[in-house]
C-alpha cells in the first residue's frame, strides 16, 4: 500500500481509528509509532498526511491533514468480460492506473455465465478497486458499468468527440492522435471480437490500435495498451 485509503465518514474531528487489514499494514509494513506519519487519502477526495497518536493490539489511530489533489484518472476502459481470475487482476492494475470508467461488456466469445459471478457485484469488486488506488497514490474510485449486451455501450458512452481506440492484432499501427476528453480504450475477448463486433465500433467512431501481430491475453492488453496510449498522447 502506498497510500492507505479511508472513507469520508471513517474520519471523526480529524481523527480515524482502523482495526482491520490497513492497521495491520500500518504496524506491520509502515513500522508505525506514535509521532509517526504516513500517507493518507480519502476516497474521491484529497490526500495528505497521517500522524499516529496511539497504537494497541489490534488498532492504530491517527490525525488525518487531507490538502493535495489527488492524480486525476485519465482514461476510460471498454473490456469484453473476461474470466474471472483475469478481471481481478484487470480491476487492480486499471485503478492503479487510473482508469476513470470500466464498461465490462458482452460479446459473441464471452462466456455468458460469467455475468452471473460474484466479483460483477460492488461489494465484491469495490475492495479490489481500492487495493489498486493504494498501489497507485490516488483516491478516485473508478466507476464499473455492467453491460452484458454490447449494444446497450453505444448509449453508455459518453457524447464529446474523444479519441475511441479499438484493440486488435495488426502489422501496422495506425496514426492516432491528441483530442479533447478521455481517451476509450476498447479490449476484446481472449479469442478477439468477431467481425461484426468490429465493424459496429467502427460505426461508432472507433479507430484500430495494435501491440502488433501477436494475439495478447486480456490481461495483458489491458495493462499494455493505456502504456502506450500514455506513452504517445503524453496523458498523465
Amino acid at each position: 500500500m502506498n497510500l492507505i485509503l479511508i472513507d469520508a465518514n471513517e474520519v471523526t474531528s480529524g481523527s480515524c481509528t482502523l482495526s482491520d487489514v490497513r492497521a495491520k499494514h500500518i504496524k506491520t509494513f509502515l513500522h508505525a509509532e506514535p509521532g509517526s506519519t504516513f500517507r493518507i487519502g480519502i476516497i474521491n477526495g484529497l490526500q495528505g498526511v497521517a500522524m499516529v497518536t496511539a497504537l494497541t493490539e489490534t488498532t492504530v489511530s491517527f490525525d488525518v491533514t487531507c490538502t493535495e489533489p489527488s492524480p486525476a484518472p485519465w482514461y476510460d476502459l471498454i473490456l469484453a468480460l473476461p474470466r474471472p481470475r483475469s478481471l481481478r487482476r484487470i480491476l487492480f492494475q486499471s485503478a492503479a492506473m487510473g482508469v476513470r470508467n470500466i464498461y465490462v461488456v458482452g460479446a459473441q466469445k464471452v462466456e455468458k455465465s460469467y455475468f452471473s459471478r460474484h466479483l460483477l457485484r460492488e461489494a465484491e469488486y469495490r475492495p479490489v478497486l481500492i487495493d489498486g488506488l493504494m498501489q497507485g497514490k490516488s483516491t478516485h474510485l473508478p466507476q464499473l458499468i455492467v453491460l452484458p449486451k454490447l449494444r446497450d455501450l453505444w448509449d453508455a458512452l459518453p457524447k464529446t468527440d474523444t479519441l475511441r481506440l479499438l484493440a486488435n492484432p495488426a502489422k501496422i499501427q495506425p496514426e492516432i492522435s491528441e483530442r479533447s476528453g478521455f481517451p476509450i480504450i476498447a479490449i476484446g475477448p481472449d479469442g478477439g471480437w468477431t467481425e461484426h463486433e468490429n465493424q459496429a465500433f467502427f460505426e461508432h467512431g472507433f479507430l484500430p490500435i495494435t501491440l502488433g501481430e501477436r494475439p495478447l491475453r486480456t490481461d495483458t492488453a489491458a495493462i499494455a495498451l493505456p502504456a502506450v496510449v500514455q506513452d504517445r498522447l503524453k496523458f498523465r
